[in-house]
C-alpha cells in the first residue's frame, strides 16, 4: 500500500483488500472500518482518502518514492525466496522495476529474468548468468532471493 502512488497502474481495490486484511490481524481504526467497507470497484478518490487516513491513523509514514517502490518489491522477492510461483513474481519484479527505470537493488533479478526468457525461447546458452540453465533457474532465482532478504 506505501508505493499506491507511486504506481501507474495500481487497482484501489487491493486497498479495501488491505484494509480487510488489516482488520483481520487485529489491526482496527475509523477509517480502516470505512475503508473495508467500501464496495468494488472502488472510486479511486473515494478510497485513497480513507487509504491516507487510515495509514495516518496507524501510524505509517508513506516513504518517499525509491523506498516505496523497494518495499513493493520486496513482496516480490519474499514471495520467490518461498519458492512460490518463482516465475511469475520474478516477471512481476521485472514489470515493477522496468516501470521505475531499473531500480539498482533489484538490478540482478532483471538478469535472470532475461536469462529465462532466453531459456524458454529454446537458447541453449545465455549471456546474462552463465551458470543457470532450463533444469537449474528457478533454484538459482530463489537461492539470489533468499540471499537479497538476508541483505536487504
Amino acid at each position: 500500500m506505501l508505493a499506491y502512488q507511486h504506481l501507474k497502474d495500481f487497482n484501489i481495490d487491493h486497498a479495501v483488500d488491505w484494509a480487510l486484511e488489516m482488520l483481520l490481524k487485529g489491526y482496527e481504526t475509523p477509517s480502516l472500518l470505512i475503508l473495508s467497507g467500501i464496495s468494488k470497484p472502488t472510486s479511486f478518490f473515494e478510497a485513497e482518502k480513507y487509504l491516507l487516513n487510515s495509514l495516518k491513523e496507524l501510524g505509517i509514514a508513506v516513504p518517499e518514492k525509491q523506498e516505496a517502490i523497494i518495499g513493493y518489491c520486496r513482496n516480490f522477492i519474499e514471495k520467490i525466496a518461498k519458492s512460490a510461483d518463482v516465475k511469475t513474481n520474478l516477471e512481476a519484479l521485472y514489470s515493477t522495476g522496468l516501470a521505475f527505470d531499473y531500480e539498482k537493488p533489484i538490478f540482478e533479478f532483471y538478469l535472470f529474468y532475461w536469462a529465462w526468457c532466453d531459456l524458454d525461447y529454446g537458447e541453449s546458452y545465455q549471456n546474462y548468468v552463465p551458470e543457470a540453465t532450463r533444469d537449474n533457474i528457478e533454484e538459482l532465482v530463489t537461492k539470489k532471493a533468499i540471499e537479497w532478504m538476508k541483505n536487504n
